[in-house]
């Protein structure tokens, strides 16, 4: 992956998460500016960094390297279509949303009493 895209996918994770610049250099104690050229690519990301912005993001570091273009399927949900695509939804949505949709699916699994399914 070449540089331009992995700084497009630092922006899209910050806007993914719904936070603005001011909130990331807050985060890593630096200016502004520095998270502006990051993202523009004239300032490198340190590994430190990059660690600390992963997990503010959300996102597992090999999420800004590569394409995600299901050419690798690992995952469990990558197996199948609708799951894989609901997981990725689910990535891109706010952290609100995340949440309310997690408690949705944690109520229909208990209700479902899934317990009992297994064989």
């Amino acid at each position: 992956m070449d540089r331009k895209k992995f700084c497009q996918k630092l922006k899209r994770a910050r806007i993914e998460a719904g936070l603005k610049q001011e909130d990331v250099a807050r985060h890593l104690n630096l200016p502004i500016s520095a998270v502006s050229v990051m993202e523009a690519g004239t300032r490198k990301v340190d590994v430190f960094e990059l660690l600390k912005l992963a997990d503010f993001y959300n996102k597992p570091v090999e999420w800004f390297f590569h394409e995600h273009n299901n050419i690798f399927r690992r995952r469990w949900y990558d197996l199948d279509p609708v799951l894989s695509e609901s997981i990725e939804l689910l990535r891109q949505a706010p952290t609100k949303m995340q949440r309310s949709a997690a408690h949705g699916i944690i109520g229909f699994l208990k209700q479902s009493d899934i317990d009992s399914n297994k064989q």
